[in-house]
């Protein structure tokens, strides 16, 4: 009997490839979101770099300066800001304190205080997103303008959301990630006391 190559390796795919699909959908998706996010940091720093250079030059050497670059300058400045706070909670990288290993050694515990960390973490954006999308929602209700561009406001305000909105995602995600690798531990723990 003449079995196909093509029919054996059909048989040996994996049993999971939707959800081998899903990851890989997942990843792809991650990816192109972190380099949307890294791209558009990127962007308004040189935009302000260029403004503030530009600034310089109508001010001290063409001796007329316009105030409307200092608009567009804080409007780059805040969204740096919050894009940049959105990414360092995304690589884990915002402040945080290390005395924790320091003093405790169990596993177990200092992933029960990085979960509670991580809640407590999401709670607080979540509650000074509130905030800011309703103090954003106020500036947009009262269609307020800047002094000099006739800008609306709502487009400094947006930053705020925005960085909130992607603080909370990131949070929320690195809080499941913490729960898992709880619970993780504490099957570890439990089956090496078992044995």
């Amino acid at each position: 009997m003449n079995i196909k190559q093509s029919d054996l390796s059909s048989s040996q795919e994996p049993v999971n490839k939707p959800e081998n699909e899903k990851r890989s959908l997942l990843r792809t998706l991650e990816f192109a979101l972190d380099y949307c996010l890294r791209a558009a940091m990127m962007l308004t720093g040189l935009g302000l770099a260029v403004l503030m250079f530009t600034q310089v030059i109508m001010r001290y050497v063409l001796e007329s300066p316009f105030a409307g670059i200092e608009e567009a300058a804080i409007l780059l400045a805040v969204w740096v800001s919050f894009l940049g706070m959105g990414y360092a909670t995304k690589e884990r990288s915002h402040i945080h304190g290390g005395i924790v290993s320091l003093i405790v050694e169990d596993p177990f515990k200092i992933a029960i205080l990085r979960l509670f960390v991580s809640i407590i973490c999401f709670i607080t954006v979540c509650v000074f997103g509130y905030f800011s999308a309703k103090y954003g929602l106020f500036v947009i209700e009262k269609e307020r303008m800047s002094l000099y561009l006739q800008w609306p406001k709502g487009l400094w305000t947006a930053s705020m959301i925005f960085g909130f909105l992607l603080m909370a995602s990131y949070f929320l995600l690195q809080t499941v990630k913490d729960l898992r690798e709880t619970l993780v531990i504490k099957n570890q723990s439990l089956n090496s006391k078992g044995a």
